[in-house]
């Protein structure tokens, strides 16, 4: 689980590109490549280290027609897989 206050944003020096519906995303410090689909994607872009995951959740709510805490576990799931490949750190709290 994510703390709350927690604000996860992108790591320094990660590369991001392009391909078809998808985003591919390199860490040089890690050394992890990931192609992320669309709702992986959406998630990352929102890690900018201004929202938390309960506020990534609110962002999102609208376009997957579903309450925020019903995105919950899935977007939190999804930033601590991210954080453990290194393509994003705890922000601010």
């Amino acid at each position: 689980m994510v703390d709350t206050p927690d604000k996860p944003r992108q790591s320094p020096g990660v590369v991001s590109s392009e391909i078809l519906d998808e985003i591919v995303i390199y860490s040089p410090g890690t050394s992890q490549a990931v192609s992320l689909n669309a709702s992986a994607r959406a998630i990352w872009e929102l890690c900018d280290g201004t929202r938390t995951v309960d506020d990534i959740c609110t962002e999102l709510s609208g376009a997957a027609g579903l309450p925020p805490d019903e995105l919950h576990d899935d977007v939190s799931g999804a930033v601590i897989r991210l954080r453990e490949l290194g393509l994003i750190r705890r922000g601010p709290a």
